[in-house]
């Protein structure tokens, strides 16, 4: 038998996923599971963060209970759901400073707080350090998945790219910078943002880029049977982008397009939602189309390449 670093996640996700039995509105392999329950869409969702992984040099217990909180909370975003509470279950070492246990679940409280929901319960466990949280959501209106991107469509995404693994390779580097630091620490899930586009019939797909944008564009386009052409002159470059590639000598084009950790929201929608689209507020960039081949391609001062599919993934990184 293969190990899973040679098989890597995807693989091993679609693999699992081949045989399972579901029943649910919406099953394994989109970013969150939906169950109807007496006519209530309840979206449920789980996502660990650890020391080795997610732990960044000069980050709080506080910002990695944040985190830890944030990254489930991305994920009941990104299908459309207003947050209705979180559970997490924490393990740490037994000799850890009990104010350790505290902060994490202090962070992960005001995570709660911000989304506009509460800590619902979890669990404690003698372990290595990490945190398995689990989100719990109700959509209200349409339930956005991966699937359902059109060709025609446009692609938008919210916020910016770059800054979170930009920030990442400077603490690595022991570089402290303000805006790619909380880019990594304190990530913002865009539960308004997902909200919106649900409420108004907006989204098409919907997918949040944890994983990077080549990895998310593969995911929406493989679900939906569809390809895109991404403009690269139109993705919005993260702050500090620029100033830490410059120090430590990185590419902004590979953090944008393949790095991971930013918890934006991708999705796709009809070109006569755009007037609707420009009525919120959010941070929301028009970064390509979708189109009726099988490829995805980058698009750079007219010359069109392949957008090789490159972002992170679990055990083949590790």
């Amino acid at each position: 038998m293969a190990t899973l670093k040679e098989v890597g996640e995807r693989a091993l996700i679609d693999r699992i996923i081949k045989n399972m039995r579901t029943s649910s509105c919406v099953g394994p392999g989109d970013d969150a599971a939906c169950i109807d329950i007496n006519g209530s869409k309840v979206v449920v969702s789980t996502d660990v963060v650890t020391f080795e992984r997610h732990l960044a040099k000069g980050m709080t217990m506080e910002q990695f209970g944040w985190l830890a909180a944030a990254v489930n909370f991305s994920d009941i975003a990104s299908m459309g759901a207003r947050p209705a509470g979180i559970l997490a279950a924490v393990m740490l070492p037994p000799e850890t400073d009990e104010n350790v246990l505290y902060d994490i679940m202090n962070g992960i409280d005001q995570c709660a707080e911000f989304c506009d929901t509460e800590v619902l319960g979890g669990d404690t466990k003698s372990g290595h350090g990490s945190v398995c949280g689990t989100a719990l959501g109700i959509c209200d209106h349409n339930v956005l998945m991966r699937s359902g991107a059109m060709p025609g469509d446009l692609v938008a995404m919210t916020g910016s790219l770059g800054s979170a693994s930009a920030g990442w390779y400077a603490s690595l580097n022991d570089i402290y910078d303000k805006d790619t630091f909380s880019a990594v620490a304190l990530p913002v899930p865009r539960v308004k943002e997902g909200i919106f586009l649900s409420a108004n019939d907006i989204a098409t797909a919907c997918m949040d880029i944890s994983d990077g944008l080549s990895t998310t564009a593969a995911a929406i386009c493989g679900s939906s049977g569809v390809g895109m052409d991404i403009m690269w002159e139109s993705l919005p470059k993260g702050k500090g982008v620029d100033r830490i590639c410059k120090k430590l000598k990185l590419s902004p084009r590979e953090l944008m397009l393949n790095g991971g950790g930013e918890y934006e929201l991708m999705f796709t929608f009809p070109r006569d939602r755009l007037d609707l689209l420009h009525s919120s507020d959010a941070d929301i960039s028009v970064i390509g189309m979708v189109t009726s081949g099988k490829t995805i391609n980058i698009i750079t001062n007219g010359k069109s390449e392949p957008l090789e599919n490159k972002g992170y993934e679990h055990f083949t990184k590790d």
